[in-house]
């Protein structure tokens, strides 16, 4: 019972800072121009009611872990903006207008892609790498740093340098910091 009155007080609070965001925006402005809602219903044109009914655009993006960043596009109205804004708790405001927002979240994980698809391997440079894909197609998705090969191969056995050379799968989290750790005790120093 607690957690949920502090819960509520919390989105409350959410909600009420991003209307005044929002409000600062859109009514106030910055610098010398008016607000878009002030530009829009002080004019009281009819030009002013067609950018009122076009939809607002909502930018969603999102970094993962592996180096990737997606983004979604959402349409949503002002007037519903505020309402819109509660399903996206957590994410962050980089950059609003009067015609789009943008918002960031850095997602803790790798990408759906990368899971999917993910290999890491050695460029033909000597970098460990993740690749979409093996790394014979070449597709770079992340560099990391330059492997002391000579090290790696006097380390660890054959079979284990050729499957990297091959390319090794990587499904989630877990096997990417495994895979990184595992070949980070490889990585060529600066001073090397």
């Amino acid at each position: 019972m607690e957690r949920n009155r502090r819960w509520m007080v919390y989105a409350s609070w959410s909600v009420a800072l991003l209307t005044g965001l929002l409000a600062g925006i859109f009514l106030v402005g910055g610098g010398k121009e008016p607000g878009l809602l002030r530009q829009l219903f002080s004019t009281g044109s009819s030009s002013s009611v067609e950018v009122a009914g076009k939809p607002y655009k909502l930018v969603l993006a999102r970094t993962y872990l592996c180096g990737v960043r997606d983004e979604e596009h959402k349409a949503t109205s002002i007037s519903h903006l505020a309402d819109t804004m509660v399903d996206y708790k957590g994410w962050e405001i980089v950059s609003a207008d009067s015609t789009k927002m943008i918002l960031m979240k850095r997602e803790q994980d790798i990408a759906p892609t990368c899971k999917e698809n993910g290999h890491f391997g050695i460029s033909a440079d000597g970098m460990l790498t993740l690749f979409h894909g093996v790394p014979a197609e070449q597709e770079v998705v992340q560099t990391f740093y330059r492997i002391n090969t000579a090290k790696m191969e006097a380390s660890l056995s054959k079979e284990e340098v050729e499957n990297l050379k091959r390319g090794i799968r990587v499904r989630d989290l877990a096997e990417y910091n495994s895979i990184l750790s595992t070949y980070g005790e490889f990585q060529l120093s600066e001073d090397y």
